[in-house]
């Protein structure tokens, strides 16, 4: 019974606490408060949506910044009793280096590691893992050029 409250207080917290917060040192402290494991200097925009289930499975470096309404979703799983629920019930974590920049609206998917210094261009979908040091778009999201 207490596994349910406190999942369902940091449900409540991130949605109303990520979207009603002014300033991103909060949202940082939201976050860190429901499991996200997230370094230093970070910036976290305005509704930034991470997996409530299993938010302990986020790890974000030092000097990130995540714009607003990005997903970052670490399992696929449904109530319902299914085929494809049985089929595709799984977590897998998602890590997000030092220095990365995440556009706004983009969604990262379960298992995805973004590269150290690695932009990711507004409205991607991050399906795999990404290099240092490059800029990636698009959906699905794909390499686009080196940064440096």
């Amino acid at each position: 019974m207490i596994f349910l409250i406190k999942a369902a207080f940091r449900r409540y917290l991130l949605i109303f606490g990520m979207g009603l917060l002014p300033f991103s040192f909060l949202r940082v402290l939201i976050l860190r408060l429901c499991g996200v494991s997230i370094g230093k200097g970070c910036y976290i925009g305005f509704n930034v949506a991470v997996d409530t289930n299993f938010p302990d499975l986020i790890t974000i470096g030092d000097n990130v910044t995540i714009s607003h309404d990005t997903v970052i979703i670490t399992h696929t799983a449904t109530p319902t009793n299914s085929k494809l629920s049985a089929l595709y019930k799984s977590h897998s974590p998602v890590s997000i280096a030092s220095g990365a920049w995440i556009g706004v609206r983009s969604i990262i998917l379960p298992g995805v590691s973004i590269g150290r210094n690695c932009f990711i261009g507004a409205g991607s979908v991050v399906t795999s893992n990404t290099d240092n040091d490059t800029l990636w778009a698009g959906n699905p999201c794909v390499r686009k050029k080196n940064l440096y």
